[in-house]
């Protein structure tokens, strides 16, 4: 392998407990339940379609707008002080960098909320690139972050490993023609996304090894 490429929230940073915790407070602020299948389904997943699944299951873009909003003010109020990195985390970027290949960071968060919690954490160094929110047109499933990330480590793709947590992580890094490792954080794979992948591992971990079996493999 060439590369080895991880995307960030749910899988270095535990960001979904504190996204998860913001969603339910906004939606006591506004004395509504979002139903626990839209909760799941907006890990991964864009704002512009977070949106739309909010606008089509309460009939008010209006309202979709002020709950984004409040959500917003309350994860922005609470993301510094509450984020911890998942465990094994920093063990398995070390690891990544010990196999003699590049490593990238390719999240779909803007640059400074992302730069903060890596930077934070004394990994953001450990990185040779990161491409960022600016730096792609079309988010998760679509493949941009990963190509970009290809592409600024002038390596091939089909040479690159992705580690993710989530559905649309897991079909980018595939459409992207990578490799893809699967840590499941919120929603535990479906027959469809484990097809996906080349293992799911229960935690990072599990990360090491998995890195090593593949090397082996002369990927």
């Amino acid at each position: 392998m060439q590369a080895i490429i991880f995307d960030m929230d749910g899988t270095l940073v535990d960001t979904e407990r504190v996204s998860q915790a913001a969603w339910r407070a906004a939606a006591r602020d506004f004395d509504i339940v979002i139903p626990e299948h839209i909760l799941h389904a907006f890990v991964g997943c864009s704002i512009p379609n977070a949106m739309k699944m909010i606008d089509e299951e309460f009939g008010d873009p209006d309202f979709t707008v002020r709950l984004f909003d409040r959500r917003h003010e309350i994860f922005e109020a609470t993301w510094e002080d509450e984020l911890e990195l998942k465990p094994g985390a920093a063990e398995a970027v070390a690891a990544a960098r010990a196999t003699g290949a590049a490593v990238a960071l390719a999240t779909s968060s803007v640059r400074d909320r992302a730069r903060t919690s890596m930077e934070r954490f004394g990994l953001m160094e450990l990185f040779d690139v990161a491409v960022f929110d600016e730096d792609i047109q079309h988010h998760k499933p679509a493949p941009d972050v990963y190509l970009v990330a290809a592409d600024r480590l002038h390596v091939d793709n089909a040479r690159c490993i992705a580690v993710e947590d989530s559905f649309n992580g897991v079909r980018a890094g595939a459409a992207a023609g990578m490799r893809v490792l699967m840590v499941p954080d919120y929603n535990e794979p479906t027959p469809e996304i484990r097809a996906l992948c080349t293992e799911v591992l229960p935690t990072l971990h599990e990360l090491p090894p998995a890195l090593q079996r593949l090397s082996a493999s002369r990927l």
